[in-house]
């Protein structure tokens, strides 16, 4: 009885290192990432032979709102971000810092004399509450269309800037939705993580000060205890939005290590897309801490570039 009692307890301790060896390893996967994510370099804006404005869809304007660990100095010139989206549509007419892209800022913003004039804001602001950061988006549309009323918008986000954007027009009045023309997410987690972390790396993480502590990295692990009711609320406002003639595009990554395919692009019953957007391959062009986690790359997918392009243009 003593031996049985002594591989028993070989075997619970065993399983207990390994819940603890997993957690740490999806804990320091983020804590990389985030860290990758702040020290992406901009690219170079494109030659200034370019087109500057267009007069098509002259009141079409597209919100960029990037994801978690993203920071704005002021500068929109270096932290507007989404540089090869931008280029394309400079191919197609608009400019590579064209008025009509405005971008979300975590801390709000103010319109002056019909420019949105987004605040400043940290790191640490994008792990705020993901319903405060959704009001955020709600300030920006309500004043921007206060300013100019004839005004449409397509939101595009990566990450947790996808996640706001959806969540908005999943919420939002049908008032306000009629000003949306189409939104797209881009390797957003729409249903929260995949993965369960164990509740004693949750509890640990409380008495950090880094992001893997923010209310929305916390609201995101809580929605792994009721992914099937998202799941299925997910599917049913999508189709209510479409059938309203709100252009959906949910993309995902195959390789995306941070955010699960099936967590970023919706699928129904049969495992089928829901939305216009589709799960894409990224092939990594070289090693780097850019690419090791294959979250960036859906930012440079051509397939995605040409449904923003397209949309924007339609």
């Amino acid at each position: 009885m003593r031996r049985i009692n002594r591989k028993y307890s070989f075997f619970k301790s065993t399983g207990l290192k390994w819940y603890l060896i997993t957690g740490l390893i999806t804990v320091m996967a983020l804590t990389v990432f985030f860290l990758i994510v702040n020290q992406i370099s901009h690219e170079p804006p494109p030659s200034p032979s370019l087109n500057k404005n267009i007069s098509h869809n002259q009141n079409v304007y597209i919100i960029f709102l990037n994801g978690l660990g993203c920071h704005y100095n002021g500068n929109l010139s270096e932290a507007l971000g989404f540089p090869s989206i931008r280029r394309s549509l400079a191919r197609a007419g608009y400019s590579f810092f064209d008025d009509r892209f405005l971008l979300f800022s975590y801390r709000g913003g103010q319109v002056i004399e019909g420019i949105w004039r987004p605040q400043k804001y940290s790191a640490k602001d994008t792990g705020q509450p993901i319903s405060l950061s959704v009001s955020r988006l709600a300030h920006l549309i309500d004043n921007f269309s206060l300013a100019h009323p004839e005004a449409k918008f397509i939101l595009v986000g990566h990450s947790l800037g996808g996640r706001i954007a959806l969540d908005y027009v999943c919420t939002t009045s049908l008032e306000n939705r009629q000003k949306i023309k189409g939104v797209i997410t881009l390797n957003s987690p729409l249903l929260g993580v995949e993965t369960k972390v164990p509740d004693v790396i949750t509890h640990l993480l409380g008495y950090s000060n880094s992001l893997l502590a923010s209310p929305a990295v916390k609201q995101l692990l809580r929605e792994f205890n009721y992914r099937q009711e998202m799941v299925r609320m997910r599917r049913e406002t999508i189709r209510e939005l479409q059938d309203q003639g709100l252009q959906v595009a949910t993309f995902a990554t195959q390789q995306d290590l941070v955010v699960k395919p099936f967590t970023g692009c919706l699928m129904d019953e049969r495992g089928k897309p829901v939305t216009h957007g589709f799960i894409v391959n990224v092939k990594v062009k070289k090693i780097s801490l850019r690419e090791i986690f294959g979250h960036m790359g859906i930012l440079e997918h051509q397939a995605v570039l040409r449904y923003i392009t397209s949309l924007c243009l339609k």
